[in-house]
């Protein structure tokens, strides 16, 4: 497969609502105008040497839906620039919040929308470090309305409001990191069979805060923090990586440090 094809573009288009997946990022991806000003990114890059690139990935799952967001160009610089801040689950989690309240139709305006940027989709090849090629084969659209289908129904998802963990990317970034760990622990633990073990941890943060864990209120941080980091702690790994005195996770000062210049969110 060369690249994404003309229905992935479009679905993707009618769920962003023509808006960068940044959080609070309003720039378009495609200007009134008709001119092109975002980008079709890569989650786990397309090429070796590119950021978040996975070696074990298929060629058709890397221009596949799930592997794509729409980003406006300075949003996709410093993501990329920064793979480390930006992890594979960070941006899969940015894509999931921006689509929830995505549309499922494109009226005419927005399928010509949609068919400019998969045009220039194909056309665009980036030299920047980590440079991504995408080419695809034409396509059209000849319809008063485009209505995109997916095989799956989702329930309605309810978008973060303002003062929840899921809008202050510092704290999200270190409540995925703290997950992260912990599922390495579980993976690490080989009595623990199936992966449920690795969803465990989000069922487990809803019973005890009520909600899905980006939807936590900002000021149970500190809570949901030590419950992670106690989780960590008492998995089998933690418990025996404690008794030796080394660390299991990075503090929140810590990863400030060391990815926000220790600058308090």
């Amino acid at each position: 497969m060369a690249g994404p094809s003309d229905k992935t573009v479009k679905r993707l288009f009618a769920l962003s609502r023509n808006r960068c997946a940044y959080p609070n990022c309003e720039t378009p991806i495609v200007h009134p105008s008709g001119t092109v000003v975002g980008e079709v990114c890569h989650i786990k890059a397309q090429n070796n040497g590119g950021p978040r690139f996975d070696a074990h990935q298929s060629e058709e799952a890397r221009h596949s839906f799930e592997n794509l967001i729409l980003l406006c160009s300075v949003h996709h610089r410093v993501i990329d620039d920064q793979p480390a801040t930006y992890t594979v689950d960070l941006l899969a989690e940015m894509k999931e919040m921006h689509e929830r309240d995505g549309d499922i139709e494109l009226s005419q305006e927005a399928a010509r929308m949609a068919q400019k940027l998969f045009e220039h989709s194909q056309l665009n090849i980036q030299a920047a470090s980590g440079a991504q090629v995408m080419v695809a084969s034409p396509g059209g659209i000849q319809a008063q309305q485009v209505v995109i289908k997916t095989a799956k129904r989702r329930a309605p998802n309810v978008m973060p409001t303002q003062g929840a963990i899921g809008h202050n990317l510092a704290k999200r970034n270190y409540t995925l990191h703290l997950i992260e760990r912990y599922n390495d622990f579980q993976k690490w633990d080989a009595s623990k069979l199936g992966k449920g073990k690795f969803i465990v941890i989000h069922r487990a943060i809803k019973t005890e805060f009520g909600s899905k864990w980006d939807l936590v209120p900002e000021s149970q941080f500190p809570r949901l923090v030590e419950y992670l980091q106690h989780r960590i702690l008492n998995s089998k790994l933690g418990r025996i990586k404690n008794s030796r005195g080394e660390k299991c996770f990075s503090t929140w000062e810590e990863w400030l440090q060391k990815n926000h210049g220790g600058e308090p969110q």
